[in-house]
């Protein structure tokens, strides 16, 4: 647990002691990803009161607000995207190494979209078998209290076997982002010495997400497209730990960098 929580605590250090260099850094893609979510409270809220509606009411939003929501919603995406990119080649490009900026090329931003693509298509094979099993071993129970002790328990547990599953493949994507692409095989075996001190950064950030979301659903007012901007702030924010965690890992276990520094 030690290591565990030296490699978390290396990634929000990272984060939080420079954070006008943090958002110096990531402030072209946070631009991109809070105008794309104004936009689409602006544009789309008919979509933004479908989600926060029960199926059984749902009113089908407009063939135009539903293809607006899709079209921002993917520029949004390629804007996180482009953070995690951004944040990669700030830690790792270093030194000599260190290009005049840090924007990405092309062939460097779409091969870790189609990277991140593909680290998700695995992680959604991997979660349907750890679904069924989570299915069968809480059964009635969760049908009955879906908020019960006992479905929140069941659904940490299944949230740190995917966070966990995700560090294990995920290196392929720091790499790709400074221009040193491997295979999520490499991935998995760079990995292998830190998988069990993986559990515990999956325990620490699983805990983390599912006490930042009860909290902003506690205490942020459910009032449409206000709510959705500042929940897509935490939401990405959440996401910077992750892509921060990832750099760290990378840092340590490809390149031997010290948790310390």
């Amino acid at each position: 647990m030690n290591t565990a929580l030296a490699i978390l605590a290396h990634a929000l250090r990272m984060l939080i002691f420079e954070t006008t260099t943090t958002l110096r850094v990531i402030l072209p893609a946070l631009i991109v990803v809070m105008g794309c979510s104004l936009a689409i409270a602006i544009f789309a809220p008919d979509m933004i009161t479908l989600m926060q509606t029960s199926p059984d009411t749902a009113v089908p939003p407009a063939p135009q607000t539903a293809l607006g929501f899709l079209v921002f919603g993917a520029i949004g995406l390629m804007g996180y995207a482009l953070m995690a990119i951004l944040w990669h080649r700030h830690v790792l490009l270093n030194g000599a190494e260190r290009p005049e900026h840090l924007h990405p090329d092309s062939r460097i931003f779409f091969g870790y979209i189609w990277r991140a693509i593909l680290v998700g298509f695995a992680q959604m094979l991997a979660a349907i078998p750890v679904s069924v099993l989570i299915g069968v071993a809480g059964g009635v129970a969760i049908l009955n209290n879906p908020t019960g002790p006992l479905a929140t328990l069941l659904s940490l547990i299944g949230g740190i076997i995917f966070v966990w599953i995700a560090m294990r493949l995920s290196l392929v994507l720091p790499s790709a982002a400074i221009g040193r692409p491997m295979r999520m095989r490499e991935s998995w075996n760079i990995t292998k010495p830190a998988a069990s001190a993986l559990w515990g950064v999956a325990l620490l950030l699983s805990g983390l997400n599912m006490c930042v979301y009860t909290l902003t659903g506690v205490l942020l007012p459910d009032i449409g497209s206000f709510s959705m901007l500042i929940h897509t702030l935490v939401y990405v924010l959440e996401g910077l730990v992750f892509v921060s965690v990832l750099t760290t890992l990378y840092g340590y276990l490809v390149e031997g960098r010290s948790l310390g520094q």
